[in-house]
């Protein structure tokens, strides 16, 4: 299935609504303003809470880990020095493509778990994601918050 992320320009902290291929609002996802570290939190439509994203603390590289009601994974940024590298600790995935391009994949073995890009040229940030299997819908966007939450906090310390 196809998800949709337009994230709101000029808002204090990250809140953002995903939204299925035919329009309905599927999850909701609110970061955390005045707190260190960075959280978010994923909810459902019935305002239950199916997922919460703590970036954990001293670290020289972001290390997130991502709690949901069955499985807690860590999302880890590797040091490298021309490309942005992340490994994911807990389950049998990986990832491919180009970060900052907003153009890359999580995979298990060679099969598709995520597809992500971003729309260009459009008011806030634009995304495309696409997953396949409805079992890995949560786990999926929540690495995809993550990243774009590490490629923001690049971009802001280079400014």
């Amino acid at each position: 299935m196809k998800f949709y992320i337009k994230q709101k320009v000029f808002t204090l902290g990250e809140k953002f609504t995903v939204k299925n291929e035919f329009g309905e609002d599927v999850y909701f996802v609110e970061g955390s303003f005045f707190t260190f570290p960075k959280n978010f939190k994923i909810t459902n439509v019935f305002g239950e809470t199916v997922c919460e994203i703590e970036r954990q603390m001293f670290r020289l590289f972001g290390h997130y880990n991502i709690m949901t009601s069955s499985k807690t994974i860590t999302l880890k940024r590797e040091f490298s020095f021309f490309r942005a590298n992340y490994s994911i600790l807990g389950i049998d995935w990986h990832l491919q493509g180009d970060f900052f391009d907003h153009n890359y994949q999580v995979l298990s073995g060679s099969s598709p778990v995520l597809s992500l890009s971003k729309h260009w040229f459009t008011w806030g940030d634009s995304y495309e994601l696409d997953i396949p299997d409805h079992e890995d819908e949560v786990l999926a966007l929540a690495i995809a918050i993550c990243i774009d939450e590490e490629i923001e906090r690049d971009q802001s310390s280079h400014n």
